[in-house]
């Protein structure tokens, strides 16, 4: 087997799919009272120079931060999305960027959808 020590690794990616919570998020009172199931699809990507140089990135953390957020009342899912960003940057140094799409499960638009959703991208500087 060959020695990983050959190679440098330019960019890692980790992250979740598919995490669901519930929440009481919306921009209209009734969305808030009544509550909805939320899916969550997060990336973080980061910067190693070797295998095993930089700490993990713990999964159970993201996952905390994602219910800690969903406690609060009649945000935005955009905005979620941009505080849950914010605290994977804070909480890991190395991570570069952070992808995260929120999806509201069967939205109240008048028609079925599967979800409606809001799409964050966020670089550190």
């Amino acid at each position: 087997m060959e020695s990983t020590k050959q190679y440098s690794i330019i960019r890692r990616v980790v992250g979740l799919k598919g995490i669901e919570v519930y929440g009481h998020i919306g921009y209209f009172p009734e969305e808030r009272k009544m509550g909805r199931l939320f899916r969550l699809d997060i990336d973080a990507e980061y910067v190693a120079p070797e295998v095993g140089a930089t700490p993990p990135i713990d999964y159970r953390e993201i996952a905390h931060m994602i219910k800690e957020r969903f406690v609060s009342e009649g945000v935005l899912i955009e905005h979620l999305a941009e505080e849950i960003a914010v605290a994977i940057f804070n909480r890991w140094n190395t991570v570069e960027k952070v992808r995260i799409a929120v999806h509201k499960v069967h939205p109240p638009v008048g028609i079925l959808a599967e979800s409606a959703y809001a799409y964050v991208e966020m670089e550190r500087p």
